[in-house]
């Protein structure tokens, strides 16, 4: 049988997890919308870049930052929109 100390040190758990879940969702849409920021702050400078150091190189690196920080944001949005939905 279980005890009501252990029905409650579960709790505990359980909400110290979905606090962590909320804090790394927050986190996520944080540092996506700081990237998404950054990448458009810099788009001028792209094309300057790709005469630098190439082209494909540059605009592969664009892709994979754009993904990235895409990724991030959605998750933390998609995340905090179902929390807010119950």
């Amino acid at each position: 049988m279980t005890s009501a100390a252990d029905m409650q040190t579960a709790t505990g758990a359980a909400g110290e997890r979905e606090s962590n879940s909320m804090v790394k969702s927050v986190a996520a849409l944080v540092v996506g919308v700081v990237m998404l920021v950054v990448a458009f702050a810099n788009l001028s400078r792209i094309p300057g870049w790709a005469d630098d150091h190439g082209a494909i190189w540059v605009y592969l690196g664009f892709f994979v930052f754009m993904s990235i920080a895409g990724r991030l944001f959605w998750n933390g949005a998609d995340e905090l929109v179902k929390r807010m939905r119950g």
